[in-house]
């Protein structure tokens, strides 16, 4: 899937993290399409509707935790459970540290967890280390693609 076909996924509710990880996506990857949902409730919206029309997944998913109406362990549980969402990689991107939350997030089947730097250099340096690695692991990308019989 080329650069320009890419659509992320950020489901953050604070418009400070929002807007320094669009700006780091934008300055390292411009061609990436970023698609930003701001609670809970817009992001089981949003699962709601791809499980029911035919449009582009995500590439990726950056998820927060601790977001309103519905947590990030509650979205990551239903989309893990869906058909078409259950391939896509999930980056839970959080300010929390907490074991209890990495546990039930790697056990939901997360596909990594990060912590959000909190120095501004660093963050940078984050978010382009995830596109990097998510660009090299796309092996999710076969998962979708029906395979031929050989009956």
């Amino acid at each position: 899937m080329a650069d320009d076909e890419k659509k992320l996924l950020l489901v953050e509710d604070s418009d400070d993290h929002a807007e320094l990880t669009e700006f780091y996506i934008n300055d390292c990857r411009p061609a990436l399409r970023v698609r930003r949902l701001r609670d809970g409730a817009e992001a089981m919206a949003y699962i709601e509707q791809a499980e029911r029309l035919e449009q582009r997944l995500p590439w990726l998913v950056l998820l927060d935790l601790k977001l309103p109406k519905y947590d990030g362990h509650e979205i990551l549980a239903r989309m893990k459970r869906s058909g078409r969402l259950a391939s896509i990689p999930v980056v839970i991107f959080s300010t929390s540290n907490s074991g209890k939350d990495i546990e039930q997030a790697m056990s939901s089947h997360a596909n990594s967890y990060i912590v959000k730097p909190m120095e501004a250099d660093k963050y940078g340096e984050v978010i382009s280390e995830i596109l990097e690695y998510w660009e090299l692991n796309e092996h999710h990308h076969l998962l979708r693609e029906p395979r031929e019989s050989h009956a």
